[in-house]
């Protein structure tokens, strides 16, 4: 798709990081408009949605409770954390892209990197509206959000030498995506991510590459620093981390009354 390389190279300098939810559909729309054969209904409903939205950073000034994310590579603990985070806090735990489009994630994932990154971008947008949404009630638990998007589309095609440089405006939260109150970066030693990955399914294709190259862990990681929205987390064991983004919430302007794990619960689970 010569001209559709062309297009998303104009929107994002080469990066595959869009800025807002307006140039990713740009790139959708004319991937759609060239209907290629893998382009499933499921695709066309996808694209409609996130044309639809009515989210902006204006939707957020009526949040009533928080909205915190939790990063990190594969293996680093996110979903359990995620969701025992939501638990200790009462809350809601959510995962981006939202899981109805488990189908049409596979479709796009398959694609060349500027389509892929258009549909997890795109994805991001649809997902606050429902964290939004859910805000008005709980505390929000994100398994993965922007941040994500940036990082691997950045690991996908850099080395550590080549990344744009601290500061640039590619690590910048989008303006029309509600930003979360407070974010978290796990991070676990390799050996151990290594090992709770081969516990679980078969990695997928983006898994089995963040796991035998490490410099493309490095990049990852370092684009995930560099977006200053995170505070890093060791998390050797998933109660750990708990324990620690609890007692981190508060300087980030949340505050809560959960109560941490003690170290007898600390200490009765192995790391994975």
């Amino acid at each position: 798709m010569p001209s559709i390389a062309a297009l998303s190279r104009t929107l994002h300098g080469g990066t595959s990081v869009y800025r807002s939810r307006l140039d990713s559909l740009k790139v959708l729309h004319a991937v759609a408009q060239s209907s290629p054969p893998w382009w499933t209904p499921s695709c066309s409903s996808f694209l409609r949605q996130a044309e639809s939205l009515s989210t902006s950073t204006s939707a957020a000034s009526g949040r009533r409770h928080p909205v915190i994310v939790v990063e990190g590579l594969d293996g680093t603990g996110k979903t359990l954390i995620t969701r025992t985070l939501a638990e200790k806090l009462s809350g809601m735990a959510v995962s981006t892209p939202p899981p109805q489009f488990a189908e049409v994630r596979e479709t796009f994932r398959s694609q060349e990197e500027v389509v892929a990154r258009a549909f997890y971008s795109a994805a991001n947008y649809i997902a606050a509206e429902g964290i939004l949404a859910a805000s008005q009630s709980a505390v929000v638990v994100v398994d993965r959000w922007w941040c994500s998007t940036c990082a691997m589309a950045l690991a996908n095609a850099h080395n550590y030498d080549s990344l744009p440089p601290s500061g640039d405006a590619v690590y910048r939260w989008p303006e029309d995506l509600p930003a979360p109150d407070a974010g978290f970066l796990l991070c676990v030693d390799e050996a151990v991510r290594v090992a709770r990955i081969r516990k679980r399914a078969p990695e997928d294709f983006e898994e089995q590459r963040l796991s035998s190259q490490s410099e493309m862990r490095r990049v990852a990681m370092e684009a995930y620093r560099r977006t200053n929205m995170l505070t890093e987390v060791a998390a050797p064991t998933y109660r750990v981390a708990v324990n620690s983004i609890l007692r981190l919430l508060p300087e980030s302007g949340v505050v809560h009354c959960a109560a941490a794990f003690t170290q007898a619960e600390l200490d009765s689970i192995e790391p994975f």
